[in-house]
């Protein structure tokens, strides 16, 4: 594929944002469209970073300047309609975990991008940043031996927009919003594949139908488990740790917001943004620096544009994605029956 990369982003929100903040530090590479549902915030969002392109839809977007992959930045409910429809017109595609609401529609998304042979990147950050990537390295290497059990836990108090709070929209809540980079750390960690889940995902604070905390046990063959708690009762900003306990050593990582080494006091009520999640804008302030870059969206994006110009496969593909989903869909039968669920 010739430079420059021509990308379309799907979406304008959040996440939208930090991939826009990465494809802007990148050579060879230009976001030709966006596409978002309300026109006016598209229009202002094309027009601060210089976009050429704003659609509404999918034809529209389709309609418009000629691109070579879509960045798939929606709500849930739209990853799968856009996914088939993009992979149908020839188009190479990321997707921003999950990777859709269910198995049986990540299973729809699989099947399109193998039968439209584009390339399909997973888009789960955690396993792109520094701090997993050297994680992996550790755990590859043998340093800790044999890995028998695996735990990691990441937590806020509830996402910014409010279709996460709609299972309709959503799928699924915390665990499916935020245990799915635990469980796709998991998977990559391992080359067992995963047989049991045993769950409970409670609703305990928040006015939804979706669950808000969740405690997951997965098991990986016969001598490995992993742990995954997810939440949306967390104070205090955003929480992450991560542990892997070996027969010979272990590790052990926090990534969370009082762990940063640049804190800040202010008496002041502030308005920059200081960290993703912050609940307040006054007293310690904790400023993640290239939080693009150290939440892993830099090193993702930039291999996957690599991957588009050599044609390889990415690291992370909707199969693996898929994974993800199948392995969440039994957490959700296990809290419904009070029993571990076989990975169907």
């Amino acid at each position: 594929m010739k430079s420059p990369v021509r990308i379309a982003l799907l979406g304008t929100g959040f996440i939208a944002e930090f991939r826009r903040q990465v494809y802007a530090r990148l050579q060879g590479v230009e976001v030709v469209a966006v596409m978002g549902r309300d026109a006016e915030k598209t229009k202002a969002f094309a027009a601060a970073n210089q976009i050429g392109y704003a659609a509404t839809s999918l034809d529209g977007l389709l309609a418009g300047p000629e691109f070579d992959a879509a960045d798939i930045c929606l709500p849930n409910d739209l990853h799968c309609e856009a996914a088939v429809r993009l992979a149908g017109a020839g188009r190479h595609l990321i997707c921003e975990k999950p990777l859709a609401r269910t198995a049986e529609e990540a299973r729809t998304m699989v099947e399109a991008a193998h039968a439209a042979r584009i390339l399909h990147c997973y888009g789960e950050n955690l396993l792109f940043s520094p701090d997993m990537a050297e994680i992996a390295s550790v755990v590859q290497r043998g340093i800790i031996g044999r890995p028998l059990w695996m735990r990691g836990r990441e937590g806020h108090f509830g996402p910014h927009s409010p279709w996460f709070y709609d299972k309709r929209r959503a799928g699924g809540g915390a665990l499916l919003d935020m245990g799915c980079h635990m469980i796709g750390a998991f998977n990559a960690l391992t080359d067992e594949k995963a047989t049991q889940v045993f769950a409970h995902t409670p609703t305990l604070h928040h006015d939804t139908d979706c669950d808000d905390a969740a405690l997951v046990l997965v098991r990986y063959g016969e001598r490995l488990v992993g742990q995954a708690e997810a939440s949306w009762v967390q104070r205090g900003g955003m929480a992450v740790d991560f542990e892997v306990w070996g027969d010979e050593g272990m590790i052990t990582y926090d990534r969370s917001s009082l762990s940063q080494p640049i804190r800040v006091f202010s008496k002041r009520d502030t308005e920059r943004y200081f960290t993703e999640k912050a609940e307040h804008k006054q007293g310690w302030l904790f400023p993640t620096v290239q939080e693009y870059w150290r939440y892993g969206y830099f090193d993702q994006i930039r291999h996957f544009v690599e991957c588009l110009r050599d044609g390889r496969i990415p690291m992370l593909t909707f199969d693996d994605g898929l994974e993800v989903n199948r392995i969440i869909d039994a957490a959700y039968r296990s809290h419904a029956s009070g029993h571990w669920e076989e990975v169907a």
